[in-house]
C-alpha cells in the first residue's frame, strides 16, 4: 500500500508540472489521496522516475432518453517537459481508452486544458458551457420561479451526505450530466463541508417537504467596487429537478444579502435563467468555451442506448475508428433505433465526428461544413439533425 500510495504521489508531481501548478504540500497529498485510489492510473516510467500519467474515473454519462451509460471520466493527464514529443502522453491515453474498452465501459470524457489535443484520439467536441454574471438588482424578480417551496442552509457536517444522493436524484434532468465519484463531492463542497470560506449550500424543498434541488455558492467582500462596500458570489452548482425549481434557487441568491454581483464559471448554453431575468440583460455572457468531450468506446451498445426524435425517414451512418477496429461499420438510424446494416451510407464519418453528434449538441450539419463528415445522400445531414437533436442541450 505505502509503494502504490509513493507512486501515485510521483505522479501527482508529474501532473502538477505538466499543468504549470505546484505540487501538493503534504496537507492536500492527503486530501486528494482518496481520488488517486478511486482512479483507474495508467504511467510512464523512465527507470525509478515517474514521467508521465493519465487517468480515469469510472462514472456514469446520461444520454438522449435517460439512460445512464458506464464512462471513463479522464483527468490528470500530462508528461514532464523533458519526454515531451516521445510519445510518452499518446501511448497513455491510447492505453487509457484500451483499458475502458476492456472494462466494457461505453464512452470516455474529458474537459481539455487545450482543444486541439483530443480529435487525434478520437473526442469529438460534444458540449459547451458558458461563464456568466448575474446582476441581482436587475435580474430580480426571476419568471417562471416555484413559490410554493421553501429552503434550508445546511450544517457544514451535513453537506456530503445530503448533496451525494441529491445530485444524483435530481441533476441528471440533462442529456450529458455525468455522476460524482464521493472523492469529487469530498472536493467540490470541501470549503463549504470545512468552514474554509464563507461557502454555503442551500436546499429547496417541496410543498411536502422534500428535497428537490440545491444550490452551492460562496460570497466575499468585493473589494474592486469602485464606489462603496458591497459583497461579490460565486455559484458554484445550481440544480433542481424542474425549471421552476432552479429558477427558485436563482430567486434565492438574488436575494441573498449585500451581493451585488454573482459569477457563475460553469452554466449551459441555453441557460433558463437569461430569459427569466426580469432584465434579460442583468445575464451577461462572458465566454463560451467547448467543455464536453466524448468518445465512443461501444459503438453499437451507444447508438442502441440513445432515444431519438420521431422523425419518418432514416439515415445510414458509417464511422472508422482507427483504435477499436470493432467500431467500423455503418449503422441504420430510425426514430425506434440503431442497427448495423450492409446498406450503403448516407453520412461518411470516424469516430471523433460521430462521438461529437452524439448527445445531440453538435450539429451533422457543422461536422459536414467542416471536413469532419462527408454527406453522399442529398438532405441525409438535415435528417441526422432531425434524429439526433435534443432540447436542452447537453451540459
Amino acid at each position: 500500500v505505502y509503494k502504490r500510495q509513493e507512486e501515485y504521489r510521483a505522479a501527482s508531481d508529474v501532473v502538477s508540472a505538466a499543468l504549470m501548478m505546484p505540487p501538493a504540500d503534504d496537507d492536500r497529498w492527503e486530501r486528494s489521496l482518496p481520488s488517486w485510489e478511486e482512479m483507474l492510473s495508467s504511467t510512464a516510467w523512465d527507470g525509478d522516475r515517474c514521467v508521465g500519467h493519465a487517468g480515469q474515473f469510472v462514472v456514469e454519462t446520461t444520454v438522449p432518453g435517460g439512460t445512464r451509460l458506464p464512462t471513463g471520466a479522464i483527468s490528470r493527464v500530462g508528461a514532464l517537459p523533458t519526454h515531451r514529443r516521445r510519445r510518452v502522453a499518446s501511448r497513455l491515453m491510447d492505453e487509457l481508452t484500451l483499458d475502458a474498452d476492456r472494462r466494457g465501459l461505453v464512452l470516455q470524457s474529458l474537459r481539455a486544458s487545450q482543444a486541439t489535443i483530443y480529435e487525434r484520439f478520437g473526442f469529438g467536441m460534444a458540449g459547451e458551457y458558458c461563464e456568466v454574471i448575474v446582476d441581482p438588482r436587475r435580474a430580480a424578480p426571476i419568471r417562471g420561479a416555484d413559490t410554493t417551496g421553501s429552503f434550508r442552509l445546511l450544517h457544514h457536517d451535513e453537506i456530503v451526505d445530503v448533496v451525494t444522493p441529491l445530485y444524483d436524484r435530481v441533476a441528471h434532468r440533462r442529456v450529458g450530466t455525468i455522476s460524482r465519484t464521493a472523492s469529487w463531492i469530498q472536493r467540490l463542497v470541501g470549503d463549504a463541508a470545512r468552514r474554509t470560506k464563507a461557502s454555503f449550500v442551500v436546499v429547496h424543498h417541496d410543498a411536502d417537504g422534500v428535497a428537490d434541488g440545491y444550490v452551492h455558492y460562496e460570497t466575499a467582500w468585493d473589494e474592486d467596487h469602485p464606489t462603496e462596500p458591497t459583497g461579490k458570489g460565486e455559484v458554484h452548482d445550481l440544480f433542481g429537478a424542474s425549471d421552476a425549481v432552479e429558477l427558485a434557487l436563482w430567486q434565492f441568491i438574488c436575494e441573498v444579502d449585500l451581493v451585488t454581483r454573482w459569477r457563475a464559471a460553469d452554466r449551459p448554453v441555453d441557460d433558463l435563467l437569461r430569459l427569466a431575468a426580469h432584465d434579460t440583460r442583468a445575464y451577461r455572457i462572458r465566454n463560451v468555451d467547448d467543455e464536453q468531450w466524448v468518445r465512443l468506446l461501444d459503438v453499437d451498445v451507444a447508438l442502441q442506448a440513445r432515444a431519438y426524435r420521431s422523425v419518418a425517414t432514416d439515415v445510414t451512418v458509417r464511422a472508422t475508428d482507427p483504435l477499436l477496429a470493432g467500431n467500423d461499420g455503418t449503422w441504420r438510424i430510425t426514430a425506434v433505433g440503431a442497427e448495423r446494416t450492409s446498406m450503403s451510407a448516407d453520412i461518411v464519418t470516424d469516430v471523433a465526428g460521430l462521438s461529437a453528434t452524439y448527445l445531440g449538441g453538435t450539429s451533422w450539419r457543422a461536422m459536414a461544413a467542416t471536413a469532419r463528415a462527408t454527406e453522399h445522400t442529398p438532405g441525409a445531414v438535415e435528417v441526422a439533425d432531425a434524429l439526433f437533436g435534443v432540447s436542452p442541450l447537453p451540459y
